[in-house]
């Protein structure tokens, strides 16, 4: 069970929380009837509830007071710095692309020259197009047109001078599956407290899992995908979502939040990634967990009070009546997840 200490959720109890699959069943059917219980005595739902115990010997009030609390541990301390940092991947320029004769290693993660190879790496597995809209490169079709005139072609071989005119180009960027910043080795105790923080609520969310984004693997290909920049803007905000079809490896049902003609392009949308022979895809674990924050931040309604108040801070204004949650914004910065700029 995690315990908190000093602001940190310490998970160094023993790691096997269930033995078996039907005891975690089980506790997963227990938590479901508890929220059931507590919704319907009208209350908003951190559990120190026996997993392995029935329903008839779990304490409501005391559980109601832990739920709550634990509601507000996870949103200001994972949903909210999620939101904050959301469409953050920083963008090298065509012209600084050249990377240092160095090892990945010897990079330091969220660096130019990472995140330079990065893009590199990922416009070559995705053929230089977006893994949604397909469209091409707009930088790529500028250089390949300039060395070779009208031969110049995509990664498939097809000459751009040849692509049907509903073929669009458009400006391409590397966009985190789980954002850089939760990786950050810079900064004060109060930002170490804060990643410690983000990174236990997400082996909460799928044990064993920070070892695919720790270090330098945040920088890898596994967790980075190509995407135009409203794509990017959409899928780091947690608003578009890739969901898996099962049986076919690579397949996702691209889904968003927005709903009818709210949504742009319309979506949902089938799509297989691109592979590569030498360049690692998008780690299905990373895109299901990306997937489940966008259910979690949508369906709870935490996704729209952090929109509001991000928004609310847009060109740091507060409000004549002090109600702008200063507070919560606050945190944020010293956090280190909020720079003061609005997607």
């Amino acid at each position: 069970m995690a315990h908190r200490h000093q602001g940190v959720l310490d998970f160094s109890d023993p790691a096997v929380v269930f033995g078996d699959a039907a005891s975690r069943q089980h506790a997963e059917a227990l938590f479901a009837s508890l929220l059931a219980r507590l919704e319907v005595d009208g209350d908003e739902p951190f559990v120190g509830v026996n997993m392995a115990a029935g329903m008839a010997t779990i304490d409501i009030d005391d559980a109601r007071s832990r739920l709550t609390d634990f509601a507000e541990f996870l949103n200001n301390n994972f949903f909210g710095p999620l939101k904050a940092t959301a469409a953050k991947t920083p963008q090298p320029t065509p012209s600084s692309l050249s990377v240092p004769d160095l090892s990945r290693d010897q990079i330091l993660p969220g660096s130019r020259s990472r995140i330079a190879n990065l893009r590199r790496d990922c416009l070559i597995r995705d053929r230089h197009r977006c893994v949604i809209s397909r469209h091409f490169d707009e930088n790529e079709v500028f250089l390949r047109t300039n060395k070779h005139g009208d031969d110049a072609a995509d990664d498939d071989g097809l000459r751009f001078v040849d692509t049907p005119d509903a073929d669009e180009y458009d400006f391409l960027q590397v966009a985190h599956i789980l954002p850089h910043s939760l990786m950050s080795i810079e900064g004060d105790d109060e930002r170490s407290v804060a990643r410690s923080n983000a990174l236990a609520i997400l082996e909460m969310l799928d044990a064993g899992v920070v070892h695919l984004i720790e270090g330098p693997n945040i920088d890898r290909p596994t967790n980075a995908i190509t995407l135009t920049t409203r794509y990017h803007i959409s899928f780091g905000t947690f608003r578009t979502f890739f969901e898996a079809v099962e049986g076919q490896p690579h397949t996702y049902r691209i889904q968003s939040v927005l709903t009818g003609r709210g949504r742009r392009p319309l979506q949902p949308v089938t799509r297989i990634l691109f592979t590569s022979e030498t360049i690692d895809p998008p780690h299905p674990r990373l895109l299901a967990i990306h997937a489940a924050i966008c259910r979690i931040l949508h369906l709870s309604g935490a996704g729209g009070y952090w929109d509001d108040i991000l928004r609310e801070a847009e060109g740091e204004m507060a409000k004549a009546d002090g109600s702008t949650s200063l507070g919560v914004l606050t945190a944020l910065r010293l956090g280190g997840w909020w720079d003061g700029v609005v997607v």
